[in-house]
């Protein structure tokens, strides 16, 4: 069963210029998720009904795309769209102009000195890639993940971090210095990764419809933030990988993120929600 675990944080008395708050010691209640791998997983009629809806939905998009007679130009549109609009989840907001001016940059000068939009570029990199790595039936990998990671931080302050699962403790919200008051701690680094070999088996897993293996993926994915940074723009693209394993979206990437951009709210909710 999953539950929360009591842990101490030693403070740094001597921490120049942070409040006592913030450099006080105190205690924290660290998550441990359940598993996923083998474990039975039953659908509400209701749930089951809207995920046949949705994933009715992708397959249409997918398959009336090969229609189209710019079926390429289309596919880059929506893959630019998707991860501009995972970035704006994340609080990176960039127009139109201002991308393709730091992509010229990068295109002429190796890099761009608009360090938000190079974030951005990163994140269409990583997405890129979450779109061709795995086709229809074939396994999603630890090392297919840490490389969409690794891309997605390519060319930002925290690169060293890139492909790397995490080695200390995260959490969410409340003060940056220590987890006293955070909204969500997640699991201590030492389970990340087994918690995340159990994630990838139940990705390439077929007991599901593709659209709840897909959600729950990505709601496990958050719920361990198995990285420094970058985790709901990695764990995001986890949905398309799984998509495309699964055949439902082989073609065109849906466009998931922005759909959770507009309900933000109910995203976040969701999250909690599934903890």
């Amino acid at each position: 069963m999953a539950k929360f675990a009591r842990r101490r944080w030693a403070g740094n008395l001597d921490g120049g210029g942070l409040s006592r708050r913030d450099r006080g010691s105190g205690t924290y209640e660290v998550y441990l998720p359940d598993s996923l791998a083998g474990r039975r997983i039953v659908l509400t009629s209701e749930t089951a009904a809207d995920v046949v809806d949705a994933e009715v939905a992708i397959t249409r998009l997918d398959t009336e795309a090969v229609a189209l007679v710019e079926t390429e130009a289309l596919s880059r549109l929506l893959l630019r769209a998707e991860a501009i609009a995972s970035s704006r989840i994340e609080g990176l907001v960039v127009g139109a102009r201002r991308l393709l001016r730091a992509e010229a940059a990068r295109q002429l000068e190796g890099e761009s000195s608009d360090v938000t939009a190079a974030e951005v570029l990163a994140n269409i990199d990583a997405m890129a890639l979450a779109t061709s790595a795995v086709g229809r039936g074939e396994p999603i990998t630890e090392d297919v993940l840490l490389e969409i990671h690794r891309r997605l931080l390519t060319g930002t302050r925290l690169a060293q971090h890139g492909g790397c699962f995490r080695d200390a403790q995260n959490w969410i919200g409340g003060s940056s210095f220590n987890p006293c008051s955070a909204a969500f701690v997640p699991p201590p680094p030492e389970l990340v990764p087994e918690l995340m070999k159990d994630l990838i088996a139940f990705c390439n897993s077929d007991d599901l419809p593709a659209v709840a293996q897909a959600a729950i993926a990505h709601a496990q994915f958050e719920t361990i933030h198995p990285f420094i940074d970058g985790n709901g723009r990695t764990g995001r693209a986890l949905i398309h990988l799984i998509l495309r394993r699964r055949g439902v979206a082989e073609r065109v990437v849906a466009p998931v993120s922005l759909i959770l951009a507009t309900w933000s709210d109910s995203y976040i909710d969701g999250l909690t929600r599934f903890r």
